[in-house]
């Protein structure tokens, strides 16, 4: 309770004179500042005759508030110069900022233009800009008190769009969403783009994973059918073979085939590498125990290549490789069979299912919208969208370029209207208007100017008659 009413103590005396804003107020602490020096220098005046023993400290008194007057005064001048004529007289190259108003705001419109609306400066000045990020960010945040006043005019958006796609005949819309995606996807070739995409992920050997796991599920299947094999090599041995022989044979085929899979895999080549270091340890011990009996241990045996050096396994890559390679020659026959599967998957039932359920999914999403829209201070889908944006670089490069091409697209187009709108504006403007805004944003700071004008001046003047006594 004390606070205001100190506060209100100290703003009265100048709302009692009309001072109600910081830039009347430091204009009334320059103007009387200025008269505080006038008021100084008729003392120091009067108080010469009746003390003619101070007359070395007055007169450096008189100096002080001679001169802070002058500086007072001269900056006063300057100031009030540039929004109107000092005192009402019609003196020349006073009443700057009325007088050029037109000029003014040609000269601002083309200071626009030049640093901020044209194509090369927008593209520049956007090019380090994060907008994907700032957007993501906006929307994964917790919810603020702004964002839940702000909540009412979210659940009336959405309550209105949830409207207007019930209005929609949804048949209609799944069968519009198909027609558009497909009629794009008929006229575009895959096969190329497939082939472009896996050649430089083939070569970097992100493919591995995926031959790794085809490996291990082959091991699996052999394993998981071995009665199977056992039936399929009896049935073709001779009728005079014991059965103990077919299954031996079956189970050295079984082996045979799972041994060379192992070989294939990258743990064959971990277990090679481990037991690479033990015969090296082996091989350093005996030779250090021969060493002085003149023999020599026999050297290590030699490793074979397994794993991802498999001569089957480097062949495969080889061919996943030519596959990829073919997929980008649009006239080669895997291109025109992946054409081929394409075409039956775009005319396939379960293909216009899924656009039917893609209209059903987001009607749905507006749905949980209106029904929960403070589930997430955002809402969830758009809280969803945003962390999508946050963690997929290449559709956050996608919204940065497309915004910067769509700034520099409405610059190019609009900038000489933004700036004849700018330049018109001013010109509209009488100048009173004009003197009146300029004024009250750097009419506050200009006072400064006079104040220091004044301080500075009167110090200026002590330090002249200094010099001017000491000669």
């Amino acid at each position: 309770m004390d606070a205001p009413a100190k506060h209100s103590l100290i703003e009265s005396p100048f709302a009692l004179v009309g001072a109600t804003t910081p830039f009347h107020r430091m204009r009334l602490i320059a103007t009387l500042l200025l008269v505080v020096m006038a008021a100084g220098w008729v003392t120091v005046l009067l108080l010469v005759p009746r003390y003619p023993e101070w007359v070395v400290q007055l007169a450096y008194a008189r100096a002080f508030f001679e001169a802070a007057m002058i500086g007072g005064l001269a900056d006063w001048f300057a100031v009030t110069a540039l929004f109107r004529h000092p005192l009402g007289l019609p003196i020349p190259h006073t009443a700057i900022i009325p007088s050029n108003k037109d000029r003014i705001g040609d000269s601002l419109a083309v200071f626009l233009k030049e640093n901020f609306l044209t194509p090369g400066v927008v593209a520049r000045r956007l090019e380090g800009f994060d907008l994907a990020g700032a957007l993501g960010r906006w929307l994964t945040a917790p919810p603020t008190r702004a964002d839940i006043k702000a909540g009412r005019l979210r659940r009336a958006l959405s309550k209105l769009l949830l409207q207007f796609a019930d209005a929609l005949d949804g048949e209609v819309m799944a069968q519009l969403i198909g027609v558009t995606i497909t009629d794009r996807l008929r006229d575009r070739a895959v096969a190329p783009m497939l082939g472009r995409l896996l050649r430089p992920l083939i070569d970097a050997g992100r493919h591995e994973p995926f031959v790794e796991a085809l490996l291990i599920i082959a091991m699996e299947s052999v394993d998981a059918r071995q009665e199977e094999i056992h039936a399929a090599v009896a049935a073709r041995a001779p009728k005079y073979m014991p059965g103990f022989v077919d299954r031996g044979y079956a189970k050295a085929f079984i082996d045979a085939v799972q041994d060379h899979l192992y070989a294939m895999t990258d743990d064959a080549a971990d277990r090679q590498r481990r037991d690479a270091t033990a015969i090296a340890q082996g091989f350093r011990e005996r030779l250090a125990a021969l060493e002085g009996q003149g023999a020599l241990p026999p050297p290590p045996t030699a490793l074979l290549a397994l794993g991802r050096d498999h001569p089957d396994r480097r062949a495969l890559t080889d061919r996943l490789r030519a596959i990829a390679d073919d997929l980008s020659d649009p006239t080669s026959n895997a291109a025109r069979q992946v054409e081929a599967v394409k075409l039956e998957l775009i005319d396939s039932p379960a293909v216009a299912a899924l656009f039917a359920s893609l209209w059903v999914s987001v009607k749905s999403m507006l749905s949980d919208a209106v029904a929960n829209p403070g589930d997430t201070g955002q809402g969830r889908v758009a809280s969803a969208a945003g962390q999508v944006i946050l963690d997929n670089t290449a559709l956050a490069d996608a919204i940065n370029t497309l915004a910067r091409r769509a700034a520099v697209s409405v610059v190019g187009s609009y900038g000489d209207a933004i700036v004849r709108l700018v330049s018109d504006t001013i010109r509209g403007w009488d100048a009173a208007t004009v003197t009146e805004k300029l004024e009250t944003a750097v009419g506050r700071d200009l006072q400064y100017i006079r104040i220091n004008g004044t301080v500075i001046g009167g110090l200026v003047g002590v330090a002249i008659h200094a010099a001017a006594a000491a000669f």
